[in-house]
């Protein structure tokens, strides 16, 4: 199959400050990850008979998930398979999420055979600034091409919607990092231009009575649901009972976990997309074989504890084949897809939904067909948009 996609590099004689650009105007103040630059000269280039399908996909796609949120809200049991706790499971079955923004990101892939998605990013998905900022400081040495969409903008108009004027807000992640910090921080000063005030905290800074947050207009929560019910001193059962909007509600678990495939037959819910485009999932205990299967942890993220074969250590295809093997139940087995690279870089495109509404794009690429945390993040742009 022939894709219309370029990788093309900002013009040597601009790099330097495009990079200066992005580092201090695209929040990007973590410049390594490992051996790997967090800033990458590269952006990928769309043509638009190509974008259009994966918006629409990413719309419908989105429709779906949320349909089966609703209906795994009624099955507890079912939830139960898909690796939540008994307890988390037992509070998202029986709460009642106030005003929220909700957004997901879908992972696409170019394949031999077409485009195919690899997950749904339904709780904390990473890459606002990337799918906001980046592509307009790199679309001014691409002329012709354009943004495509803006989670920015997107984000700032939902959330205007339900935060309540001139309040302060929360932005929840992992005060370890920089990394996290500035993902938040973009949306912090983002909102501010709006007239809110921010705070960046721990999700243990969270202090509730009658199930809304002291002091706080909303919650924007860049830490995950999982971390939560396990993190010390964090009353995360007033994060699923919250008055106080927010953005993610935690009923995003629902559907973050890889194992939604195993369920989606048993719900009342309409799964045509996310059959054509997600290759075929099963529980490992059910396979007969491994050959032309990957593994993949059920709560994992940015690439972690998946063996795609030639990406792996022997000694980490074999801690992760124990760990599946012992508990297959927070594992699932997903069909292998041959992935095409482009100019022998393996993309993923991530498309942002937001209530609904496409709320941008941004790519991340790498040298094997394991997009992970070492891969790099580039902008994208679309020909005439």
């Amino acid at each position: 199959m022939t894709m219309g996609m370029k990788i093309k590099s900002v013009p040597e004689e601009y790099r330097t400050q495009y990079r200066r650009d992005v580092m201090f105007d695209g929040y990007k103040w973590d410049l390594q990850a490992g051996e790997q630059s967090t800033i990458s000269p590269y952006v990928l280039l769309f043509e638009p008979d190509e974008m259009t399908p994966l918006i629409e996909n990413a719309i419908a796609l989105y429709n779906e998930t949320i349909a089966m949120e609703q209906e795994l809200q009624k099955n507890p049991q079912l939830v139960l398979e898909m690796g939540i706790s008994q307890e988390m499971t037992g509070a998202l079955c029986n709460c009642n999420p106030q005003a929220h923004v909700r957004f997901m990101r879908f992972d696409f892939h170019p394949t031999t055979d077409g485009w195919r998605i690899s997950e749904v990013n339904s709780d904390v998905p990473a890459g606002y600034p990337e799918a906001s900022v980046l592509p307009k400081l790199a679309r001014v040495y691409f002329p012709g091409y354009s943004m495509c969409g803006c989670f920015g903008e997107v984000f700032a108009k939902r959330a205007s919607l339900i935060f309540p004027k001139g309040s302060t807000i929360a932005y929840l992640h992992d005060t370890h990092t920089v990394e996290d910090y500035q993902i938040m921080r973009y949306l912090g000063d983002l909102l501010e231009t709006h007239g809110y005030k921010s705070i960046y905290v721990s999700p243990e800074h969270i202090k509730w009575k009658d199930n809304k947050a002291i002091g706080l207009g909303g919650i924007v929560r860049y830490f995950p649901v999982e971390w939560l019910e396990f993190a010390k001193g964090v009353d995360w059962r007033g994060f699923v009972n919250a008055k106080t909007p927010s953005c993610n509600h935690p009923i995003a678990l629902l559907t973050q976990s890889k194992r939604l495939p195993l369920v989606w037959d048993k719900l009342n819910a309409d799964t045509t997309t996310w059959k054509k485009l997600l290759p075929e999932t099963k529980c490992p205990s059910t396979l007969s074989g491994r050959t032309g299967w990957i593994l993949k942890p059920a709560f994992g993220r940015v690439g972690q504890g998946i063996n795609i074969p030639g990406t792996v250590s022997e000694q980490e295809e074999h801690e992760i084949c124990k760990a599946a093997n012992e508990n297959p139940a927070q594992w699932v087995a997903q069909k292998m897809f041959d992935s095409m690279p482009i100019d022998k870089l393996h993309i993923n495109v991530g498309m942002f939904v937001i209530d609904g509404e496409f709320g941008g794009c941004y790519a991340r690429i790498s040298r094997t067909p394991k997009i992970d945390e070492d891969a790099s993040e580039i902008p994208i742009l679309v020909r005439g948009f």
